[in-house]
């Protein structure tokens, strides 16, 4: 378990956090805009199959249909519920995939030689002075000293950001 970072770090990190939190809320909002239109088409579709399996068990007779329309709307749901959650799981880690792309394009910014060199100053006060730190190829840094290695490459990082975003993520799905 890593320790907390000290200010100076973490101040250091504010940009690196501002934009993956900016991209991650955009990307999370065009993704929920997707995901709620095919939730309505969805809930229109499913509105449409149940009125015809309705009307359909109307026909066949009261005690039928009951049975029926149960069985049918049970199926509906499960399967409704099973659709909706591979969508909210595709767009999880589409989520996922654009806040690492967000990360690893901060290499080109200007800002990203300040920000190395903070996660090379963080890396060195984890690990001791005697950690070798060495350039991920993705951006950000790979420090190993003895046998404990610390990975602070921009896509980790993201990753990790998007992580212990849970609540936040699982806030889109209940809107």
């Amino acid at each position: 378990m890593s320790r907390p970072l000290p200010p100076i770090a973490d101040h250091a990190l504010d940009p690196v956090r501002d934009a993956l939190r900016a991209a991650a809320r955009a990307d999370a909002a065009a993704v929920l805009r997707g995901a709620e239109d095919r939730r309505d088409a969805m809930l229109a579709s499913a509105r449409r199959t149940g009125d015809e399996l309705v009307a359909d068990a109307r026909l066949e007779g009261e005690a039928e249909a009951t049975a029926v329309l149960t069985a049918r709307m049970a199926n509906s749901r499960r399967d409704a519920r099973r659709t909706v959650l591979a969508a909210q799981r595709e767009l999880y880690v589409e989520l996922r995939r654009r806040c690492r792309v967000a990360a690893v394009a901060l290499v080109g910014s200007p800002d990203y030689e300040r920000v190395r060199k903070s996660l090379v100053a963080h890396a060195e006060e984890l690990l001791g002075p005697e950690a070798t730190v060495t350039d991920s190829p993705d951006g950000g840094v790979l420090a190993s000293a003895g046998s404990r290695r610390l990975d602070l490459s921009l896509p980790a990082m993201a990753e990790r950001v998007v992580d212990r975003s849970g609540a936040e993520v699982a806030a889109l799905w209940s809107r």
